[in-house]
């Protein structure tokens, strides 16, 4: 009976342990998914962090995530529809030869049209090839009307990427990522930035960055901040500033 008993006592206490644990991964799990909510409740990025740490008991609370950065990817959106797809213009023509063959011709007298064509302005569409194009210019927002252009920056060592803050105590992540874009930019552009969660984050040896996305209004760019140059690429071309794996996470963010 002692024996039983025992057994009971110890199989009992191993349930009440597993419970324990996973109630704690439960509460830090839901802790990780309100981070994409802090820029907009308000909430600091490292009471946060501290709060994870804390209730997973396991981590320790001085700096196991490293320093927080915050970035403005800075997007200018398509200017012009893009090309379609092979398969897209082969149905087209297709579709359109099926519906010439059942197509009923109407008398010249109904679908003529009476001197309309006569009073249009002439009109000439632009080229949806530019001048930066056919030159190279990637410092032009008039380049790759059809895609999306993303800015890169040079710093006074030579690094191109994308510039960053370092997070302050006092400020959401957002506002870190808006104070990244007046540190290199002041008031010259005006951007608006999509949604308070961050597009997406990368760990590196001197921290985690979260990207945040910033749609191009207006204005004219003037670097600031010790940046010496620019280029506007698209997705594709990003792949020469930043390194495979770096580069895989932008394209999958983006």
């Amino acid at each position: 009976m002692l024996r039983q008993a025992l057994g009971a006592a110890r199989r009992a206490s191993r349930a009440q342990a597993a419970l324990t644990r996973i109630s704690v991964q439960g509460s830090a799990s839901k802790l990780v998914e309100q981070a994409s909510l802090t820029s907009a409740s308000g909430r600091s990025f490292e009471a946060l962090r501290f709060q994870i740490t804390r209730s997973r008991g396991y981590v320790s609370t001085s700096s196991s995530l490293g320093a927080l950065y915050g970035s403005m990817l800075v997007e200018r959106i398509p200017v012009v529809l893009p090309d379609p797809p092979q398969w897209e213009v082969e149905y087209h023509e297709w579709s359109e030869s099926r519906r010439d063959r059942h197509r009923v011709k109407l008398p010249d007298q109904i679908v003529e049209p009476k001197g309309l064509l006569e009073n249009l302005p002439d009109f000439e569409p632009a080229p949806r090839e530019t001048e930066a194009d056919r030159t190279g210019d990637r410092r032009t927002l008039q380049r790759k009307l059809s895609e999306y252009l993303f800015l890169v920056l040079k710093d006074k060592n030579g690094k191109w990427g994308f510039p960053k803050t370092e997070h302050a105590q006092s400020e959401t992540m957002r506002q870190t990522a808006e104070r990244s874009l007046k540190d290199f930019a002041g008031e010259s552009i005006e951007c608006w930035v999509v949604g308070n969660a961050p597009q997406g984050h990368y760990e590196e040896q001197d921290g985690t960055t979260f990207y945040y996305r910033g749609s191009y209004l207006e204005g004219d760019l003037v670097l600031q901040g010790g940046y010496t140059d620019h280029a506007w690429v698209t997705k594709e071309e990003l792949g020469e500033f930043f390194d495979a794996q770096h580069h895989d996470l932008l394209k999958r963010m983006l």
